[in-house]
């Protein structure tokens, strides 16, 4: 900003030397031109608004690289007026996952997950949750790349006397959101080898298995047999915090199945 009005002095010197000059004739025409010209100048680097000036939103940019570059925590204020210029929630918050993305690729991870929160904050509708769980899963695949592979690997016995037709599985924390964190159904049964749960069979990305083993969650499992003439289901409490290496054996036996 500084800058701007050195510059500005320099330009205003000989307008106002005309000005003062005793001889000059047209001094109430050129003070009108120059107060509109660098009036409009000086609003074009100092305004908010993108259409008239990009100066504060430049100086808003600058803060927050600098931020990301030493991987600090962003405050609400800079991210805030940042956004505050867009046109819609929607571009304001397309604007902030550009930051947010900018970060990770920086592997600032504690810029992002500060600019994760704030926009957790400022966009806390419905209609922005879907996408925040998505951010939420790419910081820590990002940032926990050993556990973004997490997986169940399920043993089961089938019950006595079922020709097993399809088998599902549902996975949620109890006392949690009453959303699945898994489901997952398969209708050509092998019980021969484990069936695999992971990320890749959550309803909402980021509100997943890789999460719970994150958070060292207490997890419930469903198990549901369809047989020929009737269905069968079973149940697991898992503490994930006592799990090895981010996978967790889980077996269903024979004698544990109940008739739904």
């Amino acid at each position: 900003m500084l800058l701007i009005i050195a510059i500005s002095i320099i330009l205003l010197l000989p307008i106002l030397s005309y000005l003062l000059h005793p001889l000059s004739t047209q001094k109430s025409t050129v003070f009108l031109i120059s107060f509109f010209l660098f009036g409009g100048f000086v609003l074009n680097f100092q305004s908010t608004n993108s259409l008239i000036g990009s100066w504060v939103q430049a100086t808003h940019s600058g803060s927050i690289t600098k931020v990301i570059s030493r991987n600090g925590q962003l405050e609400s204020n800079i991210l805030n007026k940042y956004l505050e210029n867009q046109s819609s929630q929607e571009e304001s918050f397309l604007l902030g996952v550009e930051i947010f993305y900018k970060a990770l690729e920086h592997e600032s991870f504690d810029s992002a997950e500060s600019i994760l929160r704030l926009l957790n904050i400022k966009f806390s509708t419905e209609n922005f949750q879907v996408p925040i769980f998505n951010l939420l899963a790419d910081l820590r695949d990002s940032k926990y790349p050993n556990i973004a592979d997490s997986q169940l690997l399920l043993n089961l016995e089938k019950p006595l006397n079922c020709s097993i037709q399809s088998l599902e599985f549902f996975v949620s924390i109890p006392g949690g959101p009453e959303v699945d964190i898994a489901s997952k159904k398969i209708t050509s049964v092998d019980i021969s080898t484990p069936f695999k749960l992971n990320k890749s069979d959550a309803l909402v990305r980021g509100f997943d298995i890789t999460s719970a083993f994150l958070q060292q969650e207490t997890i419930k499992i469903e198990a549901l047999v369809e047989c020929a003439d009737t269905s069968y289901q079973s149940f697991k409490t898992i503490d994930l915090k006592y799990s090895k290496d981010n996978i967790e054996q889980v077996f269903f036996y024979a004698n544990e199945w109940l008739k739904k």
